[in-house]
């Protein structure tokens, strides 16, 4: 998704295979689309499927299983290789069939899809907020070294708040896109109060406590997804974190 509908713009965000937005205008090849949860940019026309109300409907509340590896190969029905060939972690789906070891994807104006079944889990939206916050830590450092990409919230790079809303999202959370909103959510709680999983705040950035005053998060100085600590005596002490330190909110 794109500041402008050109190419060389500012990545804003990305959409994921399968996502439903909604469509307004469109322009050199690209149309302004509103995801779900109000955010907007510029896509590439060739990436979208347009569908109706209903079908919009059904589909933006119809997921029941979401993709937990980095990548998910994709298969026709057939068992052919098909376009877009693999999902990203974190790509939410549809599945009206499994077999075989296989689950079934059916989406609106496309030919059924495969995937692998051990690549995906069910999204279970009633016992989300019983993920353990050591669950949540130990989610987000399987992206230790992804590399950082502004806009990115997938498993080929990410941006701070990217990780922190795909890492959520696995466990059915959904989170706001944006660290200025994202600072909005759950309850605040004091520094030393720190436990895994809570999100650690700072000046235009945000991790996940991953220990003692340490934080797993998506540096653009650090080149990706790293660990680092906020307390000097701790292992890759970044001492700009320590000092631009705004809050602590615990989600779950």
């Amino acid at each position: 998704m794109r500041a402008q509908p050109d190419h060389q713009a500012e990545r804003v965000n990305q959409t994921l295979f399968g996502e439903a937005v909604r469509f307004d205008s469109e322009r050199s090849g690209y149309s302004f689309i509103q995801q779900t949860d109000g955010y907007t940019g510029w896509v590439d026309s060739r990436f979208l499927n347009r569908i109706g109300k209903v079908d919009f409907e059904s589909l933006r509340r119809g997921h029941n299983a979401i993709v937990t590896t980095r990548t998910a190969r994709l298969c026709s029905a057939a068992g052919d290789e098909t376009a877009p060939f693999f999902l990203y972690y974190g790509t939410q789906l549809r599945v009206t069939r499994s077999r075989s070891g296989w689950a079934e994807v059916n989406l609106p104006g496309i030919p059924p899809i495969r995937l692998r079944k051990g690549t995906i889990q069910p999204i279970d939206l009633n016992r989300s907020r019983k993920t353990s916050r050591s669950g949540v830590a130990r989610e987000a450092k399987r992206f230790l070294g992804v590399p950082y990409l502004w806009g990115g919230i997938s498993t080929s790079g990410f941006d701070c708040s990217g990780l922190v809303r795909t890492v959520f999202s696995r466990f059915g959370i959904n989170l706001p896109r944006d660290t200025k909103d994202q600072i909005k959510e759950g309850c605040e709680i004091e520094r030393d109060e720190m436990k895994h999983g809570d999100l650690i705040f700072f000046d235009r950035h945000v991790g996940i406590a991953c220990g003692e005053d340490s934080i797993v998060h998506a540096s653009l100085g650090g080149g990706g997804v790293r660990v680092n600590s906020i307390r000097p005596s701790g292992v890759d002490y970044r001492q700009d974190l320590d000092r631009d330190y705004r809050t602590t909110r615990r989600i779950i």
